[in-house]
């Protein structure tokens, strides 16, 4: 009798322990269901709200990225997501870079500066809802591009082990890679990269949208050949255009490229070099709490308030990340971590210094 009873109990315990997984499953899938829906509605609103410029900002942050560009799709036509696009300038011509305008001291006149700048200065970016680093190098043959292992053939590395591969103080993200559907491994560029003046990656006959230092530690932004690019003797350059196409260039010549500006809001790397060879690596966060991000017009803004000759826009979004003495001092937009890339404007220690 005793053991009946037990089985019972027992009986009764495994029935109350189902009903309770039931109403967690059934609690849980009506949280994603209500989630579900409130994302749709905030979406239908952005897209379909009254504000035609919010909608064009929204979209053009969306199809910024790899893995949702696909969102501005659910309640937007093609025909309707065309008239939103950022006008493609890949392929439009660019005045060429007047070297004459940038004037790098030579040797100890980097420390004999009247104005006695430090070598390197960092410079938290706080303007409205525009946050995030500036680091600025006095001294522009101390940034260098650095590369992945076995660059095309195995996958990137995380900034922090980029920098320290070539014993950096610090360091940026650079040029854009594949990344179909946000899932690629940080391994495969794209477009031209060229290290210690050898065209590593890229073709000398195809055009470029370039960013890159010459022999002479002068950037050049703007379009041109891997042929251009060597007989240019750029040393260290990358490519970057967006997935719409919206080409590099931000300031060329003190000139700013305004038809490169029309963006949406996303995190955002950029390089840029003073009137007297200084060089300005820029990184703007985004995606979180705190700040949304910044547009193309904000970046090149930052670039001209710090006396930016020549500016050009890096990869972006997950991937902007800034480097300090080996750790990461912006916000990471990555939700599963700093990314794996191929390249990264690295600034050596000044011991390490090339010259």
């Amino acid at each position: 009798m005793k053991r009946n009873n037990n089985s019972k109990k027992t009986a009764s315990g495994g029935s109350a322990v189902l009903r309770g997984l039931g109403r967690l499953v059934f609690f849980l899938l009506w949280t994603v269901l209500l989630t579900a829906v409130v994302l749709l509605g905030v979406i239908y609103v952005m897209e379909k709200g009254p504000s035609p410029t919010l909608t064009a900002t929204f979209c053009r942050s969306m199809r910024e990225t790899s893995a949702i560009r696909w969102i501005p799709n659910i309640f937007l036509t093609d025909q309707e997501i065309d008239a939103l696009k950022s006008e493609n300038t890949e392929n439009d011509e660019t005045q060429a870079v007047n070297t004459s305008l940038i004037h790098v001291a030579a040797g100890e006149e980097h420390s004999d500066a009247a104005d006695a700048e430090p070598d390197l200065r960092l410079i938290d970016i706080a303007d409205g809802t525009v946050k995030g680093k500036l680091l600025i190098v006095k001294d522009p043959s101390r940034v260098i591009l650095g590369t992945s292992d076995n660059l095309g053939r195995q996958a990137g590395l995380q900034l922090t082990a980029l920098v320290a591969k070539y014993d950096g103080i610090a360091g940026t993200n650079a040029g854009g890679f594949n990344d179909e559907n946000g899932l690629g491994n940080g391994g495969i560029p794209q477009g031209l990269v060229i290290t210690g003046g050898e065209l590593v990656w890229g073709s000398v006959n195809a055009t470029y949208n370039v960013i890159g230092f010459d022999e002479n530690d002068i950037l050049h932004v703007g379009r041109m050949t891997g042929m251009d690019a060597l007989n240019l003797h750029i040393r260290d350059a990358v490519s970057f255009v967006t997935h719409d196409g919206l080409a590099s260039a931000l300031i060329i010549n003190g000139e700013v490229q305004t038809k490169n500006l029309v963006s949406g809001v996303n995190p955002r790397t950029a390089i840029g070099q003073r009137e007297d060879g200084a060089v300005l690596l820029l990184v703007l966060d985004g995606r979180s709490i705190n700040t949304l991000g910044a547009t193309m017009e904000n970046t090149c803004d930052i670039m001209l308030q710090y006396g930016a000759v020549n500016a050009g826009n890096l990869d972006g979004g997950s991937s902007s990340v800034m480097v300090y003495e080996g750790e990461i001092i912006n916000n990471c937009a990555s939700v599963t971590g700093p990314r794996n890339i191929p390249t990264g404007f690295v600034v050596l220690r000044e011991e390490e210094n090339h010259g």
